[in-house]
């Protein structure tokens, strides 16, 4: 399948340890939760919780950072300074205070501990959802910056400097980048996250499922995208921007007379729809980490934005970040049962 072919390159560098600053970019992004899951992952692979360290990266920081331009979310890959301080909405702090990030590894560390299996509610419902998994032969540093990019960055990069994974510049959204002191690495994981999310679900694609989808930005491209490369058909439902005409999507557009099994609003909007409803935004949860679980879990309500995000952070750990061990990472109901644990803990 098209969005899950990736660029052979040379074999990467060996790398005894990897120090990691990541961040997540973009305006608004004080409610971003990409910081805990970042941490959540970096804990798994650590050793579940047992107390032991990755063999061979450390995750030194983690933080918000406000961005209406890429440039200032680049700036901070550079020279780890922001262009202004946030609060985040998690901590009611700024995430980078001793009591914000001490607070997080405890709650990170119990989660890890105490979440071992996905919860029945959140485990998966069809076949074994294929994770997409990158090239093996992207540089290492000893010293990288990893970024996931949100609103309104992710059609803000097109430069051919950059080197891409998958077919991120010709739709025109990354949402992931890759900096190992040498070069930018890209990547597009909105519309892989929502094949996972689907699968993960039961939606079988080599059925020729409709996707309904309105939004027209940087991630609704990338769903469009992975969709239709997967062998899925759209409907597109409008939105305040087009979906652009001649995209690798156009020859999937469906007819009318088939039910869709899905639809996605990247506008927040109330639509009447049969089937499965996502939200593309996430909003803030209350309650118990039971409630959140069963929340989360009661999908025919509307599949909570939290899906989607906890879906395509897994794919950039997958396809750009840490391609060589897609197999150590967290399942995607495991991930968010643990997401659910920390934001339950902060409450």
């Amino acid at each position: 399948m098209v969005c899950r072919r990736f660029i052979q390159v040379l074999h990467s560098l060996p790398i005894v340890m990897v120090a990691v600053r990541y961040g997540s970019a973009g305006d608004p992004i004080a409610q971003s939760l990409s910081p805990v899951l970042a941490r959540l992952v970096v804990s798994h692979i650590a050793g579940e919780g047992d107390g032991k360290k990755s063999p061979d990266m450390q995750m030194k920081r983690v933080m918000v950072i406000p961005a209406r331009k890429v440039e200032d979310a680049l700036a901070w890959a550079y020279v780890d300074a922001l262009p202004r301080s946030v609060e985040w909405d998690l901590s009611g702090a700024e995430i980078n205070r001793f009591v914000t990030t001490s607070r997080l590894d405890k709650a990170v560390a119990e989660a890890t501990e105490a979440i071992s299996e996905c919860p029945q509610e959140l485990s998966q419902r069809g076949e074994s959802p294929h994770l997409p998994v990158g090239p093996d032969g992207i540089p290492g540093s000893g010293d990288e910056v990893w970024l996931s990019l949100t609103s309104p960055l992710k059609h803000q990069l097109g430069s051919a400097s950059l080197r891409y994974v998958d077919d991120s510049m010709g739709i025109e959204s990354i949402n992931c980048l890759r900096w190992n002191n040498r070069e930018w690495w890209a990547a597009s994981t909105d519309g892989p996250g929502l094949i996972l999310v689907a699968e993960h679900l039961g939606i079988d694609m080599s059925d020729e499922p409709v996707l309904d989808l309105r939004g027209g930005g940087g991630a609704a491209r990338s769903v469009a995208w992975a969709w239709s490369a997967e062998g899925g058909l759209l409907r597109w439902l409008g939105g305040r921007r087009e979906l652009r005409e001649g995209g690798p999507w156009e020859a999937s557009m469906a007819k009318d007379g088939k039910d869709a099994v899905l639809t996605i609003d990247f506008e927040n909007q109330e639509l009447e729809a049969e089937g499965l409803v996502m939200k593309a935004k996430y909003d803030a949860m209350n309650g118990s980490y039971e409630q959140r679980v069963e929340k989360l879990a009661d999908v025919s309500s509307g599949i909570d934005g939290r899906w989607l995000l906890a879906a395509q952070h897994l794919i950039s750990w997958s396809t750009l970040w840490r391609p060589d061990i897609p197999y150590q990472l967290p399942d995607l109901g495991l991930l968010l049962a643990r997401l659910a644990s920390v934001e339950a803990y902060f409450e």
